[in-house]
This record gives C-alpha cells, structure tokens and sequence, in this order.
C-alpha cells in the first residue's frame, strides 16, 4: 500500500523517536574519566628525574672543579700544615674567580627543593627535641653566608647527621652537606667555598 509523502515523513520522525536508549547510548561518544591526583608511578618519576638534575649539576660542578684545581701549584709530599692551608686559600679563591656569576639555586634547583625540604623536615620531626636543639647552631649576627663565601672560619664543622645524609643523595668527597642556622649548605670541602644555600628549611624547635 503506498503512503502520502507526509505520511512517509510521520513515520520515519516516528521511527527515530521511539529508539531504544540503549541504541542511543551506543552512538553517544563515551566520556573519557579524569583524575585530580597524579598516578604514583609519575610522582616516583617526577622524583627520579628531579633527583638526576641535582646530580648531573653536581657533575658538572666537579668537572669545573678538577679543572680549576690543574690552575693551582700542587703541594709537595709531606707539605706543611701551612702550606696546605694557603694552597686551600688558592684554591678557593680560584675557584670564586672562575664562576664569577654562581648564584643560590645553581644546584639546589627549582625542580628539586621541594623534594629537598620534604626529606629534611620529615627527618627532624623523627628526631627528639634535643636532637632538633643541637643542630641548630645559631649564626653570630656579624657573620653572612652566601654563595662564592668563604665558609666562616668561626663556625663550628659538627658532624653532618648521619640519617639525614644517608637520606639525601650521595655527594663526591670534594663536596658536603652542612646545616647552618636555618639553612643547608653545600661546601667545597677543598677551597672551603660555599656553592649554594637553600634558605630557612631547617625547621625552628618549638
């Protein structure tokens, strides 16, 4: 039996408008699920690779140091305590004038801080209150840090804590790891200069 056209048109519209939902739902795009908080697994590798920066600046810095140490007369066998002393100075005073343009940030790098001050603070609130007290050596007001400094002869050279530098990743033998005040330190062991500070991320004992 043959329709009118507008018949033909009804029934299609019809057709069309009594469609399953599930046939509907099938057509429809599906929603791709977000998440706020990132997989561990990037977290982990966020870590990783912010950790491999500080140790390629590291790197870097002992090439330039190894480097530097060729620009200084070498001590003769069995040098006195003197002479070992003022080759240090030399040293040092090289090393400053070969990086002319060092600043704070140059190895405790952006990317890497915060990870820095997370292992830092979670290792002191482990520690009992006399232990947070005894590490922080209050600095004379006359006495200034900063980077291409001359490590300040009248602060005390304490024993690194042991648990808090097996936390923090490994340093050369020309370098360490050193607490003064609030602050981290890293010191040319050899020139006895200051290559970085990372600012008040000691946390104060209440």
């Amino acid at each position: 039996m043959a329709y009118p056209p507008t018949v033909m048109v009804a029934l299609v519209v019809g057709f069309v408008a009594c469609a399953s939902p599930q046939e509907s739902a099938a057509q429809a795009p599906k929603s791709v699920p977000t998440t706020q908080n990132p997989p561990r697994a990037n977290t982990v590798n966020a870590y990783g690779a912010a950790t491999k920066a500080f140790l390629d600046r590291i790197q870097e810095y002992m090439i330039f140091h190894n480097n530097v140490e060729k620009m200084v007369p070498p001590l003769s066998e069995g040098s006195h305590p003197d002479e070992v002393s003022k080759r240090g100075m030399a040293l040092g005073a090289m090393l400053v004038k070969q990086r002319p343009d060092a600043k704070e940030g140059d190895f405790f790098i952006e990317e890497y801080r915060a990870y820095l001050i997370k292992i830092i603070q979670e290792d002191f609130a482990k520690r009992p209150m006399a232990d947070r007290k005894a590490l922080l050596v209050d600095m004379p007001k006359d006495v200034k840090i900063g980077v291409n400094m001359v490590y300040p002869p009248v602060l005390p050279l304490a024993t690194f804590p042991a648990n808090l530098l097996k936390a923090l990743p490994e340093l050369p033998k020309v370098l360490e790891y050193r607490i003064v005040g609030q602050h981290l330190i890293l010191r040319d062991v050899t020139g006895n200069i200051i290559i970085d500070v990372l600012r008040n991320v000691i946390p104060i004992p209440k």
